[in-house]
C-alpha cells in the first residue's frame, strides 16, 4: 500500500463515468483482481491512500467501496489513475455501499481514496472486480496500426475495443490481416457487445497501404458482411469513432472459392497477358475485387484466353456461369482478333450464351470474358478448328492436337 499526504482540496464536480456491465458471448466471470481496507483518522492523519491495480485483460472494473457513515458523503471520493497520475474517473462516496465502473484496457493503474476534508473519518474497504470484455479472445495487443495487425490460423478474429489505456488513452483501432490464394466469396458473422453497438463503430476492409476498400457499421449485436475478394492479402479494422462506446466482439469468417480447378493464372487483363488455351473446357472467376491505392480501385474486369486456329477455321466459345455474374447487358464474351477486335460477342443475360466465329484467317485468337458489374464464376467450352498443345513429345518435337479431331 502505498500512502501519500496531501492538503489539497477537492473542488468543484466532475462527471462520474459510470458504465453498465455488459454480457457478452463468450461467458466471463468477473474475478478479484482488488482487496483494500483502511481509515482514516479523525482530524489528523493522511487525505488520500492508493492501491496499485494490475488488469490482466480488457474488461469493466467494478470498484465497491463501503465506508464509516462519518466518512460517506461529498467530502470523499474513490478514484482511479494511471501510473503517471492523471486521473481517469472517479465517483463520490455518497452512500456506503458506493459503486464505480469503469472500462479498462490491460495494465497497470492506480486506486484512490481521499477525503477533502479533514474531519471526516472512519475505516472503509474497496473491493476490485473483473469482468473480462470478451472471454474467448485471440486478440494480442497492441494492433493499433496495420504494421501491428493480429493474425489467427482460423481467421477467428475475436477482442475488445474502446477500453482505456490511460488518461485520455484508449484502444480505438484494432487490425487484423488475412491472405486469400484465390478469387473468394469471404463471409464474416460479426457479434458485438450492445455497449460497442452504434453507427460509429464500424469495420472496414482495407488495402495493404491502408485504405478502405469497403465498411460496414456495427449497428446490430449481431450482422453479416459478404465480400468477393480476389487473391492477395487484406486487412480488416475495428474503429470506433464513439469515445463512450467499449466492448468485446468476434468476427468469424467463412471462405468459398470461386472456382474449384481454375484455368487462371492472374493477372490475364489484357491481350497481351492472355493465358493460353491448353483444354478444350476453361474454369475461371471475374469481378473480385483486388486493391485500392489512393482513391483508384481495382477490380479483375478482364479475362483473356489465347489460342490457335488454323487456315478457314472455325472457333466457337460457349459459356456457363453464376446468376451472380448474368442477368443483363453489361457482361460480355467475345471472340477477337490480335488487334483486340471484336469478331463476335453475346451478352451474358442468361446462361449457357455460345458466341461463334467461322472462315478465320491461321493465327492467334482470343476468348475474352469483361465484367462490368456483380461477380461470379464460369466454365466455358471451346470448339472448332483450334490448335492445342500436346503434353507429349515425339524425338524433342511437339505434336499439337486439333480440337476438332
Amino acid at each position: 500500500m502505498m500512502v501519500r499526504q496531501t492538503h489539497n482540496k477537492w473542488k468543484g464536480l466532475a462527471l462520474c463515468l459510470c458504465l453498465a456491465l455488459m454480457g457478452w458471448a463468450v461467458p466471463a466471470k468477473a474475478q478479484l483482481i482488488g482487496d483494500w481496507s483502511g481509515s482514516f483518522l479523525d482530524g489528523t492523519g493522511a487525505d488520500y491512500f492508493e492501491y496499485p491495480m494490475d488488469v490482466p485483460q480488457d474488461g469493466t472494473v467494478v470498484l465497491t467501496t463501503t465506508a464509516a457513515s462519518t466518512l460517506t458523503g461529498q467530502f470523499t471520493a474513490v478514484s482511479v489513475y494511471d501510473t503517471s497520475g492523471g486521473r481517469i474517473t472517479f465517483t463520490y462516496v455518497m452512500e456506503s455501499p458506493s459503486t464505480l465502473s469503469v472500462p479498462l484496457a490491460a495494465g497497470s493503474f492506480v486506486v484512490r481514496i481521499g477525503r477533502s476534508l479533514n474531519n471526516w473519518y472512519g475505516i472503509y474497504h474497496i473491493e476490485a472486480n473483473l469482468t473480462p470484455a470478451n472471454g474467448g479472445a485471440t486478440e494480442v495487443e497492441n494492433n493499433d496500426v496495420i504494421g501491428a495487425a493480429n493474425t489467427n490460423p482460423n481467421n477467428l478474429f475475436a477482442g475488445a475495443i474502446g477500453h482505456i489505456r490511460a488518461k485520455d488513452t484508449q484502444d480505438l483501432c484494432d487490425y487484423y490481416r488475412f491472405t486469400l490464394t484465390q478469387d473468394t466469396k469471404v463471409h464474416f458473422d460479426l457479434t458485438t457487445a450492445d455497449t460497442l453497438v452504434s453507427f460509429n463503430t464500424a469495420l472496414s476492409l482495407r488495402s495493404a497501404s491502408d485504405a478502405s476498400m469497403k465498411s460496414t457499421s456495427l449497428d446490430a449485436p449481431s450482422k453479416t458482411w459478404d465480400l468477393y475478394l480476389a487473391a492477395g492479402t487484406y486487412y480488416l479494422r475495428l474503429y470506433i469513432a464513439d469515445w463512450s462506446k467499449y466492448g468485446g466482439y468476434t468476427i468469424t469468417t467463412t471462405t468459398t472459392p470461386a472456382v474449384a480447378n481454375s484455368s487462371e493464372t492472374e493477372n490475364n487483363d489484357t491481350l497481351a497477358a492472355a493465358n493460353p488455351i491448353k483444354s478444350k473446357t476453361l474454369f475461371g472467376s471475374i469481378g473480385y475485387y483486388r486493391d485500392k491505392i489512393g482513391s483508384t480501385e481495382y477490380w479483375d474486369n478482364y479475362d483473356y484466353f489465347s489460342c490457335q486456329v488454323t487456315q478457314g477455321g472455325t472457333l466457337s466459345a460457349e459459356i456457363l456461369f453464376d446468376d451472380t455474374l448474368g442477368g443483363g447487358f453489361n457482361n460480355t464474351i467475345s471472340i477477337r482478333n490480335a488487334s483486340n477486335t471484336s469478331l463476335g460477342f453475346q451478352y451474358l443475360s442468361s446462361s449457357p450464351k455460345t458466341v461463334t466465329v467461322n472462315n478465320l484467317d491461321a493465327g492467334t485468337y482470343y476468348i475474352r470474358v469483361y465484367r462490368w458489374e456483380r461477380q461470379g464464376a464460369y466454365q466455358i467450352n471451346v470448339s472448332g478448328n483450334v490448335i492445342l498443345p500436346s503434353p507429349g513429345s515425339v524425338g524433342g518435337i511437339i505434336f499439337p492436337l486439333l480440337l476438332s479431331q
